[in-house]
């Protein structure tokens, strides 16, 4: 036999070669995906989101084929190592931390190859074992093994900074590449053992591999001495391996099994934390009276025990009507002591044991409820809501699967939607009024679906109408904000055309006059009959040859005509905008003064501005003016924006309009939740209002990235998908650490 490190090299060559030519075909299939639902995407936002994800795999698809073909030269010096390092059996296991669909994309992934490539992959398990010279290496360890792509996949995706569902999708179409040449590499991988020498009479099995076959629904729970089904491994990627569901062809998973998936593989961590003793979670399934002559090992004679399903709603109930459960996890771990006096007083069964479901049951509505009461971007007077219909959930959850994994079930519907409302309406009356909705759910359950069904379409229908009135008080503030930059915009145009026709004029009154007579004519014109109308063409008119009469070098090139014709249309102008016939006579004495000192300015340069009167109305609109342009500086004002707040502005303008925000209000910690209503780039301003739309808040968008960077300013990024689904997703994240 040929040194085994060569050998090594040799078959990763091979297995390099077809792994390389499946990853390149995945790529190419997630981007031409993305860029299809790019072309097809139904909003600006959502195109550009998509074209941003297929630029970003499209750019570091060498990088990633460089690190997966470095990782895969690595694997067979990496599992020896491993398998060295400790007498136990070594499975490989996903990266920490992994995000919960990746998990699942992977163990689709996993399953499928495993299937696929089940006769030449049998093979390659038992020349592995002898290659290595070690029995622990098996097919869930062993170098390109489907266990290994999936590690290796896990690791070289990690650092990539790429979107979870690029992610997702980029393993997907792997998974599609790899299904039909897999056992092919692993035939060529087996030719080059046995030229090597290694078992080269080696036969395969004729029966196919065996998948681990659904339990079956049990109509009554067993004792608690029935222990649940718990894989021998310690390491978490093994609890992800055995979530694929049993078939001979594994198909992408629906939401309702991957959350039945999610919610079993909970139940067996919990499973797991009750043998090795771990409390952090809370799960307790072993007795709980604790007290008793029989010692807490030793079994109660009879064996019938277990508490059953009619004797645990009537203890519920009996206990919900004497002092009420509230929602949180502290009380269901007391509740199940209660549970169990209940019943023993109930029954005469005086060794009364919750089953296994209903155990877990309560510790997972625990889980969810811990995740709520944690949850800042909720509101804390929801938890009244949820008290109200605690016990009729836990009901729902103990007797009904699908509560868990179906998020059409109407129970997690009405739930859900608490949990949205106190997000979106945090802070508000909205959130006590939803009480009602859910105490008529309480009264109305009797153990079937329609109580929640009519509460849900009760709360639905006041929400719908709650949020139409929220819309209606706020397009009215977008409206005004957006009439107000239409004229903000046409004064600022109507400025600079003025500067330039006033650039040479050397008295102040005549710009004065021009500046606040004419511009409001002006402003007003373009907004009624546009820049080409003759109205406005007359108003420019009357505006050159008052910055004429006010230039000594352009005074004399007037005509007398001229002169007449500006002040008739000057004094027609103030008369229309309303100003006093006394302020009109002023400003006509004061141009006749100007006339004067010009024609004698014309003979002899004068050394003293004309004397002029005082005209109220223009002589407050220039100091008023004056002071606007003399008040106190901002921030933004003061100081360029650097970097990460030039990097936020643009984030801003592509945040959709509804988007929530929570502004910090003192120091208390307080905050005042708003919702995104508009904003500008032309003004560069944004506007929002209160969540039921009737206070405005506006600022600048320099000021809002300052405010963001300094997190004075923080979106609230609400969970797509439901609210239960993603917490979990955080459980069950959190206890794969603690079993880790």
């Amino acid at each position: 036999m040929m040194n085994r490190n060569q050998l090594f090299k040799e078959l990763v060559v091979i297995f390099d070669k077809h792994f390389q030519e499946s990853l390149s075909e995945a790529i190419k299939l997630t981007l031409n995906k993305l860029f299809s639902l790019a072309q097809n995407a139904d909003s600006n936002q959502k195109e550009q989101v998509l074209f941003n994800q297929y630029r970003d795999l499209k750019e570091q698809e060498k990088r990633l084929r460089q690190e997966v073909r470095e990782k895969t030269q690595q694997m067979p010096d990496f599992i020896s190592s491993e398998v060295n390092k400790s007498d136990d059996k070594m499975s490989l296991a996903l990266v920490e931390d992994e995000e919960l669909s990746i998990s699942l994309s992977l163990t689709q992934l996993d399953s499928t190859l495993e299937i696929a490539g089940h006769t030449q992959l049998y093979l390659l398990e038992k020349r592995m074992n002898v290659l290595f010279g070690d029995e622990r290496i098996d097919k869930t360890n062993m170098p390109f093994s489907p266990a290994a792509i999936v590690w290796l996949m896990s690791h070289t995706l990690k650092p990539m900074n790429w979107s979870e569902s690029v992610k997702t999708k980029l393993i997907e179409a792997l998974q599609k590449s790899l299904h039909g040449r897999i056992s092919e590499v692993y035939k060529q991988i087996n030719d080059q053992l046995i030229a090597a020498g290694i078992l080269p009479n080696l036969q395969p099995e004729l029966k196919t591999p065996q998948t681990r076959k659904p339990e079956k629904k049990k109509v009554e729970e067993t004792t608690h001495q029935q222990k649940p089904d718990v894989e021998k491994s310690d390491k978490p990627f093994d609890q992800a391996r055995n979530m694929t569901p049993s078939g001979s062809q594994p198909t992408p998973l629906d939401a309702v099994q991957q959350e039945q998936q999610l919610v079993n593989s909970i139940f067996k961590l919990l499973a797991r934390q009750q043998q090795s003793q771990t409390q952090d979670y809370r799960p307790d399934y072993e007795t709980d009276t604790q007290n008793n002559d029989f010692g807490q090992n030793q079994a109660p004679p009879g064996g019938h025990n277990v508490v059953s399903g009619n004797d645990f709603e009537t203890a519920l109930s009996q206990l919900e009507h004497d002092a009420g459960i509230l929602a949180n996890s502290r009380n269901l771990t007391d509740l199940k002591r209660l549970l169990t006096d209940r019943v023993r007083n109930n029954t005469g069964n005086y060794y009364p044991e919750l089953s296994e479901r209903q155990h877990k049951t309560i510790d997972l509505m625990g889980m969810i409820y811990d995740e709520i009461h944690e949850d800042k971007r909720i509101d804390k007077d929801i938890r009244s809501s949820l008290n109200a219909i605690n016990v009729p959930l836990i009901k729902t959850a103990v007797k009904d699967d699908s509560f868990f994994s179906d998020q059409s079930h109407p129970a997690r519907q009405f739930m859900e939607l608490l949990l949205q409302t106190s997000q979106r309406w945090y802070g508000t009356d909205v959130i006590k009024q939803v009480h009602r909705f859910s105490d008529h759910a309480a009264k109305d359950f009797d153990g079937s679906r329609e109580g929640f069904v009519k509460a849900l379409k009760d709360l639905s229908e006041f929400l719908e109408v709650t949020e139409n009135r929220a819309k209606k008080a706020e397009q009215k503030w977008v409206s005004a904000a957006q009439g107000k930059e239409k004229m903000q915009v046409t004064k600022d145009k109507v400025n600079d055309k003025l500067d330039a026709i006033l650039k040479d004029c050397e008295v102040k009154f005549v710009k004065d006059v021009v500046k606040h007579v004419c511009k409001d004519a002006l402003t007003l014109t373009m907004l009624r009959e546009g820049e080409g109308s003759e109205q406005w063409q007359a108003n420019i008119k009357t505006a050159e040859v008052l910055s004429q009469i006010g230039n000594r070098a352009k005074f004399k090139q007037l005509t007398g005509a001229q002169k007449l014709a500006a002040m008739r249309h000057l004094d027609e102008t103030m008369d229309e905008l309303g100003f006093s016939k006394r302020d009109r006579i002023t400003t006509k004495d004061n141009l006749h003064a100007c006339f004067r000192w010009q024609e004698a300015n014309q003979k002899q340069t004068q050394s003293t501005p004309p004397t002029l009167k005082k005209v109220q109305s223009v002589d407050k609109a220039s100091k008023e003016q004056s002071q606007t342009t003399e008040s106190a500086k901002k921030i933004e004002e003061i100081r360029s924006l650097n970097d990460r707040e030039k990097k936020l502005v643009e984030q801003i303008i592509q945040i959709p309009y509804g988007s929530l925000f929570d502004f910090k209000a003192g120091q208390g910690g307080d905050v005042i939740r708003r919702k995104l209503s508009w904003v500008s780039t032309l003004s560069e301003r944004v506007l929002f209002v209160d969540l039921a739309g009737r206070h405005p808040h506006k600022m600048g968008l320099a000021r809002m990235a300052i405010d963001m960077s300094r997190n004075n300013i923080v979106q609230v990024k609400l969970d797509s998908g439901g609210y239960i689904k993603k917490a979990l997703g955080r459980i069950m994240n959190r206890l794969k650490k603690m079993a880790a």
